[in-house]
């Protein structure tokens, strides 16, 4: 999955805590956060620290994986680029 910004992170991580039938009191307890965090990092706050972000996402049972991203049209076409 490509994830472009911090809000499509926190809707990531939103649909991920709930297939997992988490509250995010219950993901806020998992990460040592409070509720009102989670909330501000499913919200995409840009500024959410990044190692708690990981964790959040670990405890949801996800990872990120960095690419390296070169030219291709396929993925020019996913992520709405245009082409010069």
């Amino acid at each position: 999955m490509i994830v472009a910004n911090a809000e499509e992170l926190g809707s990531v991580l939103r649909r991920a805590r709930r297939d997992k039938g988490m509250t995010q009191a219950q993901l806020a307890a998992a990460v040592d956060v409070s509720r009102q965090w989670v909330i501000a990092a499913e919200a995409g706050a840009p500024t959410a620290r990044l190692d708690l972000v990981l964790d959040a996402l670990r405890a949801v049972d996800l990872v990120v994986d960095v690419v390296t991203d070169e030219p291709d049209d396929a993925l020019d076409t996913v992520l709405g680029r245009a082409r010069d």
